[in-house]
């Protein structure tokens, strides 16, 4: 049995997980800034939020990055590859965003959980830069893509 295509295809159930965790938490941060939402649904898709992030999101970008070092492991050559070196930095910046994203998440749950009402501010402040992590990681995303598709042959 061949190693690469098993890793291949390890590496797209990263990429799966990766993305629908990542639209799951998004929309459910952005539900539960609806008006007429109640408390304890309110609360609940934000504590969703935060643990899609935590068991979903990125553990699957972490599957990724490990098949990732075994694809390359198994075909060297592809470090001379510049596609690759600008994919590469595009992963780490995605690694960065969706510990950010997660970090942000979990501590308005705690906020929320601690101060109630009293953090409104704080958790309307944490639910914009969620978004905004968010949308930075759609770009980041594309680039990936584009770079592994549109651009490999190209550079």
């Amino acid at each position: 049995m061949q190693l690469l295509p098993f890793l291949l295809l390890l590496h797209l159930v990263g990429l799966a997980a990766f993305l629908g965790g990542a639209f799951a938490q998004q929309q459910f941060m952005r539900m539960s800034v609806r008006a007429g939402l109640a408390t304890a649904v309110r609360d609940e898709y934000e504590r969703l939020s935060a643990a899609i992030a935590t068991k979903v999101e990125v553990p699957g970008l972490f599957a990724q990055v490990f098949t990732g070092l075994g694809i390359v492991l198994l075909q060297p050559y592809l470090l001379q590859q510049h596609w690759l070196h600008a994919k590469l930095t595009a992963v780490v910046l995605l690694l960065v965003t969706s510990h950010l994203e997660m970090f942000n998440a979990r501590r308005l749950v705690r906020a929320r959980a601690a101060r109630g009402d009293a953090a409104t501010g704080e958790i309307a402040a944490r639910k914009k830069r969620h978004a905004l992590l968010g949308a930075i990681e759609i770009v980041l995303v594309l680039a990936v893509m584009v770079l592994a598709t549109v651009l490999r042959g190209v550079m």
